[in-house]
């Protein structure tokens, strides 16, 4: 078999390489566009929808006391536990009253002694006054009796008082309750000796609370009295609590540029307790704001995606929401006015697909 010649070899591998170069140079034809599909379609328009401004706060008790004995003695009874439910004027505790009923009833029979002194004085007063206005008694023996009868009925007037002072101090060896509450903690223990100042118990009123709320200074102008707030707490998921702005702090703090407000919250089942982490909506006037039916939105987890109709093909779009009323949704970022948007998208309704209205 005879070999080819070098220069024929050549000539056949430079024609292989041609051919090869030339079908790599074909343009493969592009995919038939897939047919439009017919959706409902509307344009974006404001609405006049709720707004509300997102704050956090703490649920604080309406009052809150460490109630003082008040009084000095040795603790006889204690009468509450901690998360006992109380009422204003309940006892608390007992101390030893024995001391103070002696002085009671010591200041009861000065007080009677001064007082029957007093009448008699008075009696001899208006007898005196008769005959020095008969002229039987001398001017200055009139002068006189009328100042014995002065300096009696002063002595029953502070009689009364140490009578008063007396009963108080008898009536201080019950403490008792301010108000209506629960108590937190009790201080004592029955043997205990107690002095004016030593603490008996704490009293939390938790009907109503107070949700004490942070204003940044940018939102000020928003808030105004009785203003309604609603927020949820971890404790209680699901459910929807709400209170009333009452108090404004006149002042911003000038470390953090805010201010505290503090809404009254009805808790007459006694569910919420003061130290409960809020976060809360402060509910504001209604505002324009651009709005979509909520049917044109498909929610992931936290997502909220939409489709719009942008040069007759579908746009997905991540939008952020904001509040809704009447089967309308805020969308708030990701869309713009006068744009429209799939209306109940189904499943075929994907980015980039063609769209005929």
């Amino acid at each position: 078999m005879r070999t080819p010649a070098p220069t024929a070899l050549v000539a056949a591998l430079s024609t292989a390489l041609m051919l090869a170069a030339c079908s790599k140079d074909k343009v493969e034809p592009l995919a038939p566009e897939p047919p439009a599909i017919t959706v409902e379609a509307m344009p974006a328009a404001e609405r006049s929808l709720p707004q509300s401004l997102p704050l956090t706060g703490s649920l604080v008790a309406n009052q809150q006391s460490e109630v003082a004995a008040n009084a000095s003695g040795r603790v006889l009874r204690t009468f509450v536990e901690r998360g006992d439910f109380v009422k204003q004027g309940q006892a608390l505790a007992q101390l030893d009253q024995s001391t103070a009923a002696l002085s009671h009833a010591e200041a009861q029979a000065n007080l009677r002694n001064a007082q029957t002194a007093a009448t008699l004085s008075n009696s001899e007063c208006a007898r005196n006054e008769m005959l020095f206005k008969k002229g039987a008694i001398s001017k200055d023996e009139w002068e006189r009796a009328a100042s014995q009868c002065q300096t009696s009925a002063g002595s029953a007037q502070a009689a009364q008082a140490r009578a008063q002072l007396a009963q108080k101090t008898l009536s201080d060896s019950t403490v008792r309750a301010p108000f209506s509450g629960m108590v937190g903690e009790r201080f004592v223990s029955v043997g205990e000796y107690v002095q004016p100042a030593s603490k008996v118990a704490s009293i939390v009123e938790l009907d109503p609370l107070r949700l004490q709320l942070t204003i940044r200074e940018a939102d000020i102008g928003h808030i105004q009295s009785g203003m309604e707030v609603q927020f949820t707490v971890e404790a209680f998921p699901g459910q929807t609590f709400s209170g009333k702005v009452k108090y404004i702090d006149p002042t911003v703090r000038s470390t953090t540029r805010d201010l505290i407000v503090e809404a009254t919250v009805p808790n007459t089942d006694h569910k919420l307790k003061p130290g409960m982490f809020a976060n809360a909506s402060l509910k504001l006037p209604d505002a324009p704001l651009l709005a979509v039916p909520k049917e044109a939105l498909r929610e992931e987890a936290d997502t909220r995606r939409l489709f719009a109709v942008v040069q007759g093909h579908v746009e997905e779009r991540v939008v952020q929401v904001g509040p809704e009323r009447d089967g309308y949704v805020a969308i708030l970022d990701g869309l713009k006015a006068g744009e429209k948007v799939v209306v109940n998208p189904g499943k075929d309704v994907k980015d980039g697909v063609p769209v005929k209205l």
